[in-house]
């Protein structure tokens, strides 16, 4: 069993249908989970030092007293999702630039692209259109000295 499914059958008052090897492999995180809204006696239990599976029956103890699944347990099972990270869209020269006029650093940069994402899209368009819209091309420059030179000849 997964441990979100051992959560279901001890609040549901039925902690008979596990068995003593998941309450072997679950004990930590169960004591772990109800010490949020049980400090004292999920203290207790550590104190013991007792078998997995009899800290696993004290713990069911505790969770008899829901029919459900409470809400300080409801834990979200996708967890892995990882944030959008703002240096897929955007070369380093526009952020590194963008960061040297604001005075900030990368971390001021995501946060203010997960909080501000439309601003922060504005200010980097901006950004990139200004200084590197003409990244490719290349720009020479006559100086005086070259025209005077060939005005000679």
């Amino acid at each position: 069993m997964e441990l979100y499914e051992v959560l279901n059958a001890y609040c549901s008052r039925n902690s008979g249908a596990v068995s003593k090897e998941d309450k072997r492999k679950h004990s930590y995180m169960l004591r772990r989970l109800f010490s949020s809204t049980y400090p004292i006696q999920c203290s207790l239990i550590n104190n013991l030092n007792t078998d997995p599976v009899c800290s696993s029956n004290i713990i069911a103890m505790l969770a008899s007293r829901y029919i459900g699944l409470p809400d300080f347990l409801k834990i979200r099972v996708d967890q892995k999702k990882k944030k959008e990270s703002i240096r897929k869209f955007y070369e380093d020269d526009v952020l590194s630039k963008y960061m040297e006029i604001n005075q900030c650093g990368i971390r001021e940069v995501e946060e203010a692209y997960i909080y501000d994402k439309p601003n922060l899209d504005i200010a980097l368009k901006l950004i990139k259109k200004t200084f590197f819209d003409n990244k490719d091309k290349v720009i020479v420059n006559k100086t005086k000295n070259e025209d005077n030179e060939k005005s000679l000849f």
